[in-house]
Order: C-alpha cells, then sequence, then structure tokens
C-alpha cells in the first residue's frame, strides 16, 4: 500500500526520532563506559604511585585486547549473520552465547601463561599479580561485553545502558573504597573490575536467558561460520592492539613506567571524546548491515559516507577545544610533575583520534560486505607505518614521538580503508556510484524496530 504525501511527511519525523533515539541512548552507553575508565584512570593516579598507572595501563590493556578477540571471532559475526541464519533467533543466539563462554576459557588458560611468562621475564610484581587477578576476572568481562554487543545487534540499547551502569556503579564504589583504606593499586584495581563485572552479567544472563536456546550441532556450524568470517577481523585486531598498544611498551622500555603513565593520562584526557567516537561506532555495524541487506551497495554507501561526515564535524570541533583548553584540563585532573606541559602530545593525539574516526564508517562497511581482508590490510599497513616511526621518535621527543606515530598510523589505516571501500563499490555498482554526492545530501535514515 503506498503512502500519501502526508503520511510521508509524517513518517519521516517519525523515523528521523528512532535513529536519534538509538542513537542518543548508545551515546549515553558509551559516556558510561568511557567515564568510569577515565574516573578509574584519576583515582589510580591520585591514590596511587606513577608506577602503578603506568602497571594497570599495560594490564588492562591485555584484558582490553582480549575482549576485541571476543568480538572479531564472536559478536561480529553473530550482528552480520543475524539476518541470515537457517536457525531459529533463539538456537543462534545460544550457540555463539555457548561460543563466547569456550573464548572464556581460552582467556583463563592464556592470562595464566601471559603471567608465568612474565615472572619468568623478571617483570614487576605488581604487574604479575594484576595478570593472576585479570585471568580470573576474564569471564565475567567477557559476559558483559557479550550482553552488550547483543543489545546493540538488535539495535536495543537499553538493556546495555542498565549492564553498564551497574558495572561502573560497582567499579568506582570498590575503587572508592580501595583509595579511601590506602590499598588502590594497579592489582586490586584489577579485581575491583573483576568483581564489578561478574554481579551484573550473571544477574544479565539469568534475566535474559528466554533469549538463548541450544541445539544439536549447531555450536559446531556456528565455530566454522564465525571463523571464515572473521580470521580476518581476528588478524586486524591483532594488529591493531599491537599497533595502539605499543606506545605503551615502547615507553616503558625507553624511558620508564613513569612515562607510560604519563601517556595513558595524556590518553584519559583526549577519551573525553569516546563517548561520541565509540558510541556511534557501536551501532555502525548493525546499521550498516540492515542498509545492506535492504538497500545493496548504493544505501551502505549513501549512509556511510554521511556517518564520516558525522563522525569527522564532531572531531574537528573536539580538536579545536584540545588545542585550546587540553593542557589546563590535564594540569586540573592530575598533579604532579609526571603529568605537566603534555600540551603538544594531547594536540597529537586528538588529530590521531580524527583520523581513526573518519575511518571506522568505512570498516564498517567493509566488514558488512564481507570484506574483512582489506580491513586486515589496511590495518597492518598502519601498524608498520605507527610502530617504526614510533620506536624512533620515543627516543629523541618522548611522549610526543609516541603521539605522532600514533597519528601516522591512523591516517595511513583510514586513506587505505576508504580507498579499499569505494572501489569494492564501485565494483559491484558502477552507475549508482556517480550518484554518492547527491545520495548524501538526501539522505533517508533508517533504523530497526
Amino acid at each position: 500500500m503506498a503512502l500519501s504525501d502526508s503520511d510521508k511527511l509524517d513518517f519521516l519525523p517519525r523515523r528521523w526520532l528512532a535513529v536519534a533515539s538509538t542513537r542518543g541512548l548508545a551515546l549515553a552507553d558509551q559516556a558510561i563506559v568511557s567515564g568510569t575508565s577515565f574516573l578509574t584512570t584519576v583515582m589510580i593516579a591520585r591514590w596511587a604511585f606513577p608506577k602503578e598507572l603506568g602497571i594497570y595501563a599495560m594490564a588492562i590493556s591485555l584484558l582490553v585486547s582480549w575482549v576485541a578477540v571476543q568480538e572479531t571471532l564472536v559478536l561480529l559475526p553473530y550482528t552480520v549473520h543475524r539476518h541470515h541464519s537457517q536457525a531459529s533467533p533463539t538456537e543462534q543466539a545460544g550457540s555463539y552465547l555457548a561460543l563466547s563462554g569456550l573464548f572464556s576459557i581460552l582467556g583463563i588458560v592464556i592470562f595464566l601463561l601471559t603471567a608465568l611468562g612474565l615472572s619468568i621475564a623478571g617483570a614487576p610484581h605488581g604487574l604479575v599479580a594484576a595478570v593472576l587477578i585479570l585471568a580470573a576476572a576474564v569471564p565475567f568481562a567477557s559476559l558483559r561485553e557479550f550482553g552488550r554487543r547483543f543489545a546493540f545487534a538488535h539495535l536495543r540499547v537499553l538493556p546495555s545502558l542498565a549492564l553498564v551502569l551497574a558495572t561502573s556503579a560497582l567499579q568506582l564504589t570498590g575503587l572508592a573504597w580501595l583509595g579511601h583504606a590506602g590499598r588502590l593499586s594497579a592489582a586490586t584495581a584489577c579485581a575491583a573490575i573483576g568483581v564489578a563485572s561478574a554481579v551484573p552479567s550473571i544477574a544479565w544472563l539469568y534475566h535474559s536467558r528466554g533469549n538463548f536456546a541450544s541445539q544439536q550441532g549447531q555450536l559446531r556450524n556456528t565455530i566454522s561460520q564465525s571463523w571464515r568470517f572473521g580470521k580476518w577481523l581476528l588478524a586486524t585486531r591483532i594488529a591493531e592492539s599491537l599497533r595502539t598498544q605499543a606506545a605503551f611498551w615502547l615507553l616503558a622500555l625507553v624511558i620508564g613506567t613513569a612515562a607510560t603513565g604519563a601517556y595513558a593520562a595524556s590518553l584519559s584526557i583526549v577519551s573525553f571524546v569516546n563517548p561520541i567516537i565509540m558510541g556511534l561506532f557501536n551501532i555502525l555495524l548493525p546499521q550498516a548491515s540492515l542498509a545492506f541487506a535492504e538497500g545493496g551497495c548504493n544505501r551502505l554507501r549513501r549512509e556511510t559516507i554521511r556517518d564520516a561526515l558525522m563522525l569527522g564535524a564532531a572531531m574537528v570541533l573536539f580538536c579545536l577545544l584540545v588545542a585550546i583548553g587540553g593542557e589546563w584540563a590535564m594540569q586540573l585532573v592530575f598533579h604532579g610533575p609526571h603529568y605537566e606541559g603534555q600540551g603538544h602530545t594531547l594536540l597529537a593525539l586528538a588529530l590521531a583520534l580524527l583520523a581513526s574516526a573518519l575511518g571506522m564508517p568505512a570498516a564498517s562497511a567493509l566488514a558488512t560486505m564481507e570484506r574483512s581482508h582489506a580491513i586486515f590490510w589496511a590495518s597492518l599497513i598502519a601498524m608498520v607505518v605507527t610502530v617504526v616511526p614510533a620506536a624512533l621518535l620515543i627516543m629523541n621527543w618522548g611522549l610526543v614521538g609516541a603521539a605522532y606515530g600514533l597519528l601516522a598510523g591512523n591516517v595511513a589505516g583510514t586513506l587505505v580503508r576508504w580507498a579499499a571501500f569505494l572501489y569494492l563499490v564501485q565494483q559491484a555498482d558502477p552507475e549508482a556510484a556517480l550518484n554518492a554526492v547527491a545520495d548524501v545530501a538526501n539522505p533517508t535514515p533508517t533504523v530497526n524496530g
């Protein structure tokens, strides 16, 4: 049944409101996650020695990297393939939940082996203790992230928002108690994160148990499907983890863990913008998958360009704010000589985030088109462009050199992703590629109910 002109005029605003509501909740969700991470960094910086912040940054980077592996081999494949599964929705969801559980067991083993290796290598005792504690926290952190991404995959953000609210409240309360008691360290902070993840994630699983069912043989099919789709994304995550975390380890080796702590503090300042970047990124892939399924390459390209313009505009404004008041914000939040005079570092890191944000929509579109190998090659190029210059620049410029190395890699990766995406779209739909600019000028919002 065709809609009348008046119905269309009424329908479009309602769809815009639905899109705005979904994105607004996603921004709120990420604001809580980023705010909790920032406050955790501040608490450790104020209530512990600078080296404890450096140790915490290195330890938590391992947990973040492991959760990223789970995302590439479990959560992203579920997001893309849920529109095309032959199994029932509950059976498909149940098999992916079981796969996430297997990854948690593997994570425990890997973290225990990592702690053993660090101990043999003579790493600081605090780092070994923090990694051992995170081995126990891996299953709960993985389950928490599964709950969040499951909600995003269905474009229902409220369950994720409730989950992160509960986790953040418990985490910050635990850290505050440890700080006032004089017991806050990298190891005890990791323990607080583990406990804070455990309680809400178990409660979420019990409340959502009706969304999951098991079917004999489905797990094997899920593993095969996820590996075919996610192996390139896994390689991408490994390259990205090595690239983004290289600065922490290079600074610790060349200058010391106190420099690593100062770099982590600088990152926490520019991470004020994470609610915008990651909040929108969390729904880019689900919306791109829906757009590609319903409108093909033409609609996918239109929405991808529009998302890049939106992210770019927000990030340019943020870079201007960092240039004007970044160093003042650093001095306001952190105290001590290790955190002074970092205005140049902050601006370079903000520009690096701008470059990264511009490449996110293209990466989501490539994943939707199941061209994940292109994302990997872009990340591999970015890793080389980041690590090699950073190793040289850190020796001469210290923290500023690490920031410029990250900026160079982000620019390279973004350029390669967009070149690959636009080439593949043009190959798939040459005639529609001529109308890209006109499509962006007259967009039609979409949302999954």
